[in-house]
């Protein structure tokens, strides 16, 4: 059940993040004072989501996908199928829906990274603890070099490429922010003007230098630490207790450091992109491990508590709530629904996000006391297995 407590709370509270692309500007997610005012609650609000939020909860799903791999390996061979075969079908059936969900619903989807970086990953599951945790470490240091690197060499850059990278991610015109805003209040055609290049950027361009480095190596880490017993609460308080405090006393200082860094030298882009992100790149990494340990901890102590039992709801239906956040936001926040995006500040997103959070705690305590899995987990499985699973219990 800690399995399910982790991936439910990882779920719900990467919301805290994904909010603000489904609601702003692309620019807002990494430069906060690039679109309205950071004052007042709107502050508060950032500096919450960012210093808890962001990447931590990221990086817990990436471990849990790792996990996921060893476990349902586990099970294959228990049940005398192939491994291998159950896995790749089952990453490719979750690679087509990353795409579907990418281009047609939301450029920021995780599923296509997963998939990918899951079929490479697969290859160490039968690693030792000390190797895959090795392996993990060395893929995290590669990423976070490739960045330094980048910045590195914009000496050598051709003439106009840094401030076109700038204008890009940083600080867009005017002109470039209502473009944006026109067409995601438009129809759902005209969307896919600015959702498709800008997932195609994700699955490509970001997904070589960035996110393939990071998410694999957070995914070795996961299979390093299930073979430890973590995710399965078998180690021992003590250690738990450990795992919570050095997490979250390492990483907590260093991300807040790289937000005061930030504000004092007002979001430079160069600073900010290529050196301060550094801070919160290895400090979300150890706070997610600080709240693992503290979350399995907690399970050590009670899984039947309400707030436990509705997590772990959450947590079996994780494909169809994380899927479901798209379908609400962009239905709230794009031209096919209400066309809210741009017009809800940070702090009116974060009541937002509370409002999804009690609807899909509700939506998944109901739909398990009928079915076995959620609809996407069913279609998920059922074509990874190859045949339908049964999803309506018996009464």
């Amino acid at each position: 059940m800690s399995l399910d407590i982790l991936r439910g709370t990882a779920v719900l509270g990467i919301l805290l993040m994904s909010i603000q692309s489904f609601s702003m500007p692309s620019s807002a997610y990494f430069h906060p004072l690039s679109y309205e005012n950071l004052e007042g609650l709107n502050l508060y609000a950032w500096l919450f989501s960012h210093v808890f939020a962001s990447e931590k909860f990221m990086a817990i799903l990436a471990m849990l996908f790792g996990a996921g791999i060893i476990m349902i390996s586990q099970k294959a061979r228990k049940e005398h199928m192939r491994s291998s075969g159950l896995q790749y079908r089952r990453l490719f059936v979750l690679f087509l829906i990353g795409i579907f969900h990418a281009y047609l619903l939301w450029y920021g989807d995780l599923l296509v990274a997963f998939s990918i970086c899951g079929f490479f990953m697969f290859a160490f599951r039968s690693k030792s603890k000390a190797y895959l945790f090795r392996a993990g470490i060395i893929f995290l240091v590669l990423g976070s070099a490739l960045k330094l690197l980048l910045a590195y060499s914009i000496p050598l850059w051709e003439q106009g490429q840094f401030q076109l990278l700038e204008s890009e991610l940083w600080s867009p015109s005017r002109e470039e922010i209502n473009y944006e805003i026109g067409h995601y209040t438009d129809t759902w055609e005209r969307q896919m003007l600015v959702r498709v290049p800008a997932a195609f950027n994700m699955q490509t361009k970001v997904f070589l230098s960035e996110i393939f480095w990071r998410v694999s190596g957070l995914m070795l880490l996961g299979m390093a630490f299930y073979k430890k017993g973590v995710f399965t609460a078998k180690q021992s308080k003590k250690y738990l207790s450990k795992m919570g405090i050095y997490g979250m006393g390492l990483g907590l200082p260093l991300v807040v450091g790289g937000v005061l860094l930030n504000f004092h030298n007002r979001w430079d882009f160069e600073m900010s992109y290529f050196y301060f992100s550094q801070f919160n790149y290895w400090g979300s990494v150890l706070m997610a491990l600080g709240y693992i340990g503290l979350i399995v901890l907690f399970c050590k102590f009670s899984t039947r508590s309400l707030i436990a039992r509705s997590l772990s709801y959450v947590g079996r239906m994780s494909l169809t709530t994380y899927l479901m956040q798209s379908v609400i936001c962009t239905y709230v926040f794009y031209g096919h629904g209400f066309g809210l995006f741009g017009d809800l500040d940070r702090s009116a997103q974060v009541v937002a996000v509370l409002l999804l959070w009690v609807f899909q705690i509700a939506f998944s305590t109901i739909w398990l006391h009928y079915f076995n899995f959620g609809p996407f987990e069913w279609v998920w499985r059922s074509i990874s297995y190859g045949e339908l699973q049964r999803i309506k219990k018996e009464n």
